[in-house]
């Protein structure tokens, strides 16, 4: 049985992940807390925060040292994850894994005062869990359905992680495997309505998750067979019967690894549009004379819900969802302004929005998810034209991480962000999690 599987894999290969993915973990780590404080002051992430009890297990980030309990600070913290859309990314299981696994993961270790390298683990481990899951279940059909990829994977990221850190055995880790299952939702109306639910979705996933792992080491069961089974995943979301292989985790290309980190605040699907439309803004394109403009894209990109959206952009979700919007907020004003999505629509930008359009590029087409190509072309009243392409890493270093970081938390945190980012980076010297999580208030 397939999580059966997982869970022994997840075990086997936990002694032996390498310092390199550890780092890695630390960069989604550190990018996971940026985008968090970047989204403190944002409706969905105060919401969260609102609705929390007064309980004293973990803390609320970038809350002015709020604490809450357990699964309430973990929702919160979720939320402001995700509050910008400027959150890592699994391209090949079109999850956003810092969303769901860095909350739990951190949550856990600070309660269990967890030394911070086998938090880091733990963050691997429920990457690992989430791509997994969506390699054998993620389909053409489950996109058309209107399922989310991350709130219907998210679960067993998040349990997997909160499972290693319980210290579960591999039959305790499959049986919160299983019950995360049954976690599993999220439809994406919300993109052609331009509602909100999309900033709790991953947080329900990542509480979820959670709490399935706690729920299996008080004995609590889940179905091995979640995946597979007649009447499971695969089935309901995808329409696909049958067995399924063994998972195969690769210590040579874990998903941690193949995870990107957004240049911009906008749907990872747009990231590229908005690299090439930066390049024709740098050539002094003037918006005003453009007639015409054409995004070339992959078929993931253009038939995802909401990125083909030229003309209903009165909402931040739906602006930023809209390759039209990135593309034409863009070439306006040379980069992409987060302000751009709030308040009334500039018409300027809405007139040029609806002037784009969305086409698939065969090439772009076949080269996803490995390359996630773009290609934008204008055209102006005298016929001429102009083309940019997409450069072949838009994908955000180590380096810049920690920059975007200081962007955004610095303004909470001051001095501190610096001696948050030593400790991440040089987890060893942190024996107890909760040591880090004190700094982030």
């Amino acid at each position: 049985m397939f999580l059966v599987g997982l869970s022994e894999q997840l075990s086997a290969v936990a002694p032996r992940l390498t310092s390199e993915v550890i780092e890695q973990a630390g960069t989604c780590l550190l990018d996971a807390l940026a985008c968090a404080y970047g989204g403190r002051d944002m409706p969905w992430a105060a919401q969260a925060r609102t609705i929390a009890d007064g309980g004293d297990d973990a803390t609320i980030w970038a809350s002015g040292g709020r604490r809450s309990g357990l699964t309430d600070a973990v929702f919160a913290n979720s939320v402001a994850c995700h509050a910008l859309l400027h959150e890592d990314t699994h391209a090949e299981s079109r999850v956003h894994p810092g969303t769901v696994v860095i909350p739990a993961a951190l949550a856990i270790g600070e309660r269990l005062r967890s030394p911070l390298p086998e938090v880091l683990r733990a963050i691997v481990l429920g990457y690992e869990a989430v791509a997994q899951v969506a390699a054998v279940t993620l389909t053409e059909d489950f996109v058309a359905r209107g399922w989310r990829a991350s709130s219907v994977f998210g679960p067993f990221g998040a349990a997997a992680a909160t499972a290693y850190l319980l210290g579960l055995d591999e039959t305790a880790t499959a049986h919160a495997l299983g019950m995360a299952g049954s976690s599993s939702a999220g439809v994406c109306q919300w993109a052609r309505d331009g509602t909100t639910e999309v900033f709790f979705q991953n947080a329900n996933a990542c509480r979820a998750g959670l709490v399935a792992a706690l729920l299996a080491r008080e004995g609590a069961t889940g179905s091995a067979s979640a995946i597979e089974g007649a009447n499971g995943l695969r089935q309901a979301f995808s329409g696909v019967r049958g067995e399924v292989g063994e998972p195969e985790i690769r210590l040579d290309r874990m998903a941690i690894t193949t995870t990107f980190f957004k240049a911009h605040p906008s749907c990872a699907l747009t990231q590229e549009a908005i690299d090439a439309a930066r390049q024709l803004a740098a050539q002094g394109v003037d918006p005003d004379a453009v007639v015409e403009a054409t995004v070339h894209t992959s078929g993931a990109a253009a038939r995802y819900p909401g990125c083909d959206n030229g003309s209903s952009l009165a909402t931040p979700i739906s602006r930023q969802m809209s390759l039209q919007f990135a593309v034409a907020a863009t070439l306006t004003d040379g980069v992409l302004r987060p302000e751009r999505y709030s308040g009334p629509l500039d018409p300027g930008l809405a007139s040029l929005a609806a002037r784009t359009f969305v086409v698939v590029d065969p090439a772009a087409d076949r080269a996803f998810p490995t390359r996630k190509d773009a290609r934008v072309t204008v055209r102006f009243a005298d016929g001429g034209t102009r083309s940019a392409t997409s450069r072949d890493d838009v994908n955000l270093t180590p380096a810049a991480i920690v920059e975007k970081f200081h962007t955004y938390a610095d303004p909470v945190l001051g001095n501190e962000t610096s001696a948050i980012i030593r400790t991440v980076r040089a987890p060893e010297s942190c024996l107890d999690t909760a040591n880090l999580a004190a700094h982030l208030h």
